[in-house]
């Protein structure tokens, strides 16, 4: 049976961040936290969740806020997470994640504010595609223990401007989840030569040893798509790029750097140019140390 907790405690913990491979909120059961892959150009992204579901062998446990939560995604970057709920559903294997998504067309429901402009712009799932969004997991919940997760919500793949209304934004949910204990990041430098006038820089992180490309959620099926991306950030004590990816499932990674990502439209093929590639190899519990010259 769901563990309800009230309303100010859920708002209490999704407010507060937690960095990657945080304690857990529970001696027993499942620990649910939410993260994002970052966009260019927003200083806010704020999509709201109705309710969580997780499905396996034992059926489908569900949690359904009591009120709809609005959550600031873009806080959600560079190995930070939020925790969402915690629940016990029987111990078992699960293979699925379901996230509630409240963002009706013509609404502020769910809503993205760009750099240079305080007013928000309507973010919205078109009334044709679905609010939940379901993402294949393997959660094994052994009895008498805590598991922690994290759901990624990937932003760069998931908002895109409405074609029809320059005015609003798209939101098609891209999630992945990964289970912390097995879960790494990778954090790096980019050479100051590599961030030129006009650039807006990330590195792009794919699961293997592969030839990098541009995010297309229409894509032909098996065509190299990102993992992951991360936002380069000047720091101004070091004077060095730096970036941070997290929760990436332990393996080896292929990254790239481009100065092109904010001309990266998620719904075509971008002729991006990647100007520092490699590769490093990701262990759960730790952080990879890359850079990128």
């Amino acid at each position: 049976m769901l563990r309800l907790i009230t309303r100010s405690a859920v708002l209490l913990c999704a407010l507060l961040l937690a960095s990657c491979f945080g304690s857990s909120s529970s001696s027993t059961g499942i620990n649910i936290y939410v993260a994002d892959a970052p966009i260019d150009n927003a200083t806010s992204v704020m999509i709201t969740l109705t309710g969580v579901h997780l499905t396996g062998a034992a059926g489908t446990q569900d949690f359904i806020f009591p009120t709809p939560l609005p959550l600031n995604f873009y806080q959600l970057q560079a190995g930070l997470s939020a925790f969402l709920i915690n629940f016990s559903p029987p111990p078992g294997q699960y293979t699925g994640v379901t996230l509630d998504f409240s963002a009706p067309p013509g609404t502020l429901a769910s809503n993205i504010t760009l750099v240079g402009n305080a007013t928000p712009f309507s973010l919205y799932i078109p009334s044709s595609a679905p609010t939940s969004i379901s993402v294949p997991a393997n959660i094994i919940i052994p009895p008498f223990s805590t598991v922690n997760i994290t759901v990624d919500l990937d932003l760069r793949r998931s908002i895109y401007q409405d074609p029809n209304n320059p005015a609003q934004y798209i939101l098609q949910p891209a999630l992945r989840v990964v289970d912390n204990a097995d879960a790494g990041n990778i954090s790096g430098t980019v050479a100051l030569t590599r961030v030129t006038s006009g650039c807006t820089p990330a590195v792009y992180v794919y699961s293997g040893n592969v030839t990098p490309a541009d995010v297309n959620i229409n894509a032909p099926a098996g065509s190299v798509q990102p993992i992951s991306t991360a936002l380069v950030a000047l720091n101004g004590t070091t004077v060095q790029y730096n970036f941070t990816d997290a929760f990436l499932p332990a393996g080896l990674y292929t990254l790239a750097f481009t100065c092109q990502a904010a001309m990266d439209d998620p719904t075509k093929s971008d002729n991006l140019s990647f100007t520092s590639v490699t590769t490093t190899t990701v262990t759960a519990g730790q952080t990879d140390i890359v850079q990128l010259n």
